[in-house]
């Protein structure tokens, strides 16, 4: 634990020392990718410097984030779920706390409390595939050293897992079913208490698998022989296959033949027809669902009200899926292209009612898309939110700590809008283009040029050079300034109710 210690000390005394930065005057606090501090579109008040490697912000709602630098060192806390997160040169280590949950990651070993209050609550820490130990759920307690011995909790879908010079003995249990291995895979033993559930293998020269309601299955010199026997209501009868010459599907909910399985099959059921000739190249699905598959120039799918194409699989793909009003629409062009939309459609008639055609296609309300690694765009109609970004260069959906840790490195263009609000950031500050309601402006270009214009023209800023030549005016006063030396008033401005004098 010593690292994580160094770690969270460096990291506090770093984010201290930034914190006690002054914020000098309004007119001085933007030097582009140098230093910059400012209130985003969001509202939380920022401090950046060095580009995109140092940062601080604490929005108005509690939450913070501080960076320094990125990516060594990023952590990000939201009070509202409890939630605190830190990465260190991500993908290295992470960690976070939600609730009373606490986990953190440090190469391939983790930790995972379930309640960092409780010292006796579930745990764990595992390095694998050498070490695992902690305490289950039930508050009992588990090691082991793979290959040589012992027990792991929770681990890989069974309660429990038991091993000895692995694969030499193992036992392994889920609920109260226990499955018993002998140099696996040749031998494992499966049995439940009430006899529901056998099974039996010496593999590959005999199988045998019973569920009490479902089937009882053999298999002789697997794969080449296999039968089994259903009793469930809706799926009674047999079904065997001779690999890889034929197979028999003869049940009361379906019948079929197989060809050389599975690549020639031709089954007819109560609920679904099934036709390939062979697999996978040509698939035809009839019945509860839908689906033409000429493999892999095309493919088509539909499942109720979730649709699917396909072109080149897996390169190209649509999916579409309405649910209630909505309809959510995803493209795909693998790894370069993805597109998410969400639309309102329109309620369909009820029974008795004439159909009224749509005025027009769904109205979009909500769009992802990402073109890689070239930009990103989303938006939200109803929230009245906006956001581009230039490169982009993670290929699917940024997580958080890429997020945090990586994405403000390589994004070169940042444009965020919310209603008449917006925030463009052009090469971590070098243009910089703010826009507060409707007449609110600021636009600078390092250090050439900064233009500032407050709400109603009650103020207005610019300078040449950071100083070399400036101007202020307010309601009030006028101000110039000089070779980066102080200002000089000039002719107070009138105030907007008297009347102005007349010049001589």
């Amino acid at each position: 634990m010593a690292w994580k210690t160094f770690l969270a000390g460096w990291a506090a005394a770093v984010g201290a020392a930034a914190n006690e930065l002054p914020a000098p005057p309004a007119a001085d606090r933007d030097w582009g990718p140098l230093a910059v501090w400012q209130t985003d579109i969001a509202g939380a008040a920022r401090f950046r410097a060095a580009g995109p490697f140092w940062e601080t912000a604490a929005s108005p709602d509690g939450k913070t984030l501080r960076a320094c630098p990125r990516p060594l060192w990023v952590r990000a806390t939201d009070p509202a779920p409890d939630r605190n997160a830190w990465d260190f040169l991500w993908p290295v280590a992470a960690g976070k706390t939600y609730g009373k949950e606490k986990s953190w990651r440090f190469l391939i070993a983790f930790f995972f409390d379930r309640d960092r209050v409780d010292p006796q609550s579930q745990y764990r820490f595992w390095l694998p595939p050498f070490w695992f130990h902690g305490r289950t759920e039930k508050g009992t307690g588990y090691a082991a050293l793979f290959p040589l011995g012992g027990e792991i909790g929770n681990f890989l879908l069974r309660d429990r897992i038991r091993f000895f010079l692995w694969p030499l003995w193992t036992q392994s249990q889920l609920n109260e079913v226990k499955t018993t291995d002998v140099l696996w895979p040749i031998y494992s033993r499966t049995t439940s208490p009430d006899g529901h559930r056998e099974q039996f293998r010496i593999f590959p020269l005999y199988g045998y698998s019973k569920s009490g309601r479902q089937y009882v299955k053999h298999a002789v010199l697997w794969p080449l022989w296999s039968h089994g026997r259903y009793v469930h209501p809706k799926a009674t009868g047999t079904a065997w296959v001779l690999f890889p010459l034929c197979g028999r599907v003869n049940l009361n909910s379906q019948k079929g033949w197989m060809v050389f399985p599975p690549f020639f099959q031709f089954i007819r059921g109560d609920q679904l027809n099934r036709f390939y000739c062979p697999w996978p190249f040509f698939q035809r699905d009839t019945g509860i669902r839908e689906r033409f598959v000429l493999w892999p120039l095309y493919g088509y799918r539909r499942d109720e009200t979730l649709v699917r194409h396909s072109w080149l699989w897996p390169v190209f793909s649509r999916e579409q899926n309405d649910y209630g009003r909505k309809r959510l629409t995803r493209w795909l062009a693998i790894p370069f292209f993805v597109s998410v939309s969400q639309a309102d459609i329109p309620l369909p008639a009820k029974r008795g009612e004439a159909a009224v055609p749509p005025p027009g296609p769904p109205r979009v309300t909500a769009n992802r898309t990402k073109l890689w690694p070239l930009y990103s765009r989303r938006y939200d109609r109803d929230a009245g939110s906006y956001r581009l970004r230039a490169p982009d260069l993670w290929p699917v959906e940024n997580p958080p700590p890429v997020e945090r840790s990586w994405a403000p490195l390589w994004t070169l263009l940042d444009y965020r809008a919310q209603g008449q609000d917006s925030d463009l950031d052009v090469l971590w500050g070098l243009y910089r283009a703010t826009r507060r309601g409707a007449d609110a402006r600021a636009f600078a270009l390092f250090p050439l040029w900064r233009h500032e214009r407050d709400a109603g023209d009650a103020a207005r800023r610019w300078s040449v050079l950071k100083g070399l030549l400036a101007y202020d005016r307010t309601a009030t006063n006028r101000q110039m300034r000089f070779l980066w030396l102080g200002r000089l008033s000039l002719r107070p401005a009138p105030r907007p109710d008297a009347p102005e004098t007349p010049r001589p």
